[in-house]
């Protein structure tokens, strides 16, 4: 990589702040998850429903940071063009994550206390495959620029 080729601070700032507000929102589901559910759906529902639009919000603002027009992938794809095939991973990731949120927020509408046995496990597999995801992302911004982001 060039000298001159690097993320700016402030582009590195922002990441930052994204993955601190993903994390955060992660940590609010798995609470939520984790509250005891038999005999108790309307409060598990109203305690999980809200955590898992957090954690929507947040991932959308996410994939709006890296792959929006001049977002980080983009940067990515200038500066280290021998991580495209890692980006395309993590891009795929974006969309199946995405679609499990999205799939697991519309059965807890439905609220059948049968099937919340399930959303817990479905959630419980998105929290996973974001938490490789977040792994995944900072091992590549730390290949493409040697910087690292910390736990956040």
């Amino acid at each position: 990589m060039p000298e001159d080729a690097a993320a700016t601070p402030a582009e590195l700032a922002t990441v930052r702040a994204h993955r601190s507000r993903l994390r955060e929102a992660s940590q609010e589901l798995e609470a939520a998850l984790a509250a005891p559910l038999t005999g108790r759906l309307d409060g598990w529902v109203g305690q999980v429903m809200p955590a898992v639009q957090r954690i929507r919000e947040a991932f959308a603002a996410h994939v709006s940071v890296t792959e929006g027009r001049g977002g980080l992938f983009d940067q990515i794809r200038t500066d280290a063009p021998r991580l495209v095939t890692a980006l395309a991973r993590l891009h795929r990731e974006h969309g199946e994550i995405t679609a499990g949120l999205a799939a697991a927020e519309e059965q807890l509408e439905a609220r059948g206390e049968a099937g919340m046995a399930r959303v817990r496990e479905q959630l419980t597999a998105a929290l996973t495959a974001l938490s490789l995801h977040r792994q995944r992302g900072a091992d590549l911004l730390y290949e493409a620029y040697q910087v690292d982001l910390g736990g956040e």
